[in-house]
């Protein structure tokens, strides 16, 4: 199968800057429709989760916790569970545990958006907390630089770094460093303003837009695969 010009042939097809932007939309995505449907809580975002834990818990909103806790533990589980998957699936020429990992993000998705108008918020924060940690322990290289697809402080911090290498130590790399991550960083944020655009269209069911962009990327990941 010819590879498309996209593609950069010498990265691996799973480390290569398309996938990444596909992946990065999704993310962004995830976190908006989550915090806009289903009570402010982010999908993948841990953090944000564990900050308004916090938060509920020195205001005495004691009944607000499981609205976030379980959301984090729930994300803990998807990292073993790709952990797993890791070993279960080791490289092969088709069958790769990354494309296990994404397919099995989409069709998980996909249901949600399914039972999203009948389920409750914690049901459905936590099934997209789960699906969240397999795109972000499934993905973690850009072309063989250290990256994320469903935040972005680290990749900030990654091009901050490139910055200070680029006027500073005049690294000669730096400047493809700085133009992948910044992609994905701009990936990130378009799929945020489509979710957004996307929800006062489709309400609940705008979700089903990050299992279209898993679907190209599954496509795109087999076509593509390493032989």
């Amino acid at each position: 199968m010819r590879i498309p010009k996209f593609v950069d042939r010498r990265v691996a097809i799973h480390e290569s800057l398309p996938i990444g932007i596909l992946l990065a939309m999704a993310g962004g995505f995830l976190d908006v429709y989550t915090y806009l449907f289903h009570g402010e809580v982010f999908a993948s975002m841990q953090s944000g989760n564990v900050i308004l834990l916090g938060v509920s818990l020195a205001r005495g909103h004691f009944h607000q916790i499981v609205r976030y806790l379980v959301p984090i533990v729930i994300f803990m589980v998807g990292i073993i569970v790709t952990d797993w998957l890791k070993h279960k699936y080791p490289k092969g020429h088709f069958v790769t545990w990354q494309n296990v990992a994404v397919a099995f993000e989409l069709v998980g998705v996909f249901v949600v958006g399914g039972v999203a108008p009948i389920a409750s918020d914690l049901v459905i924060n936590s099934a997209l907390s789960f699906f969240a940690a397999i795109q972000y322990a499934a993905y973690r290289r850009l072309a063989g630089l250290p990256y994320a697809t469903t935040m972005t402080t680290g990749n900030l911090r990654s091009i901050s770094d490139y910055l200070y290498a680029y006027f500073f130590t005049k690294d000669p790399t730096a400047s493809f460093k700085i133009k992948y991550t910044a992609t994905i960083v701009a990936g990130f944020f378009a799929g945020a303003i489509f979710s957004t655009l996307l929800a006062t269209v489709m309400k609940g069911r705008s979700i089903w837009c990050v299992s279209l962009l898993l679907l190209v990327v599954l496509i795109i990941s087999l076509r593509n695969q390493e032989q």
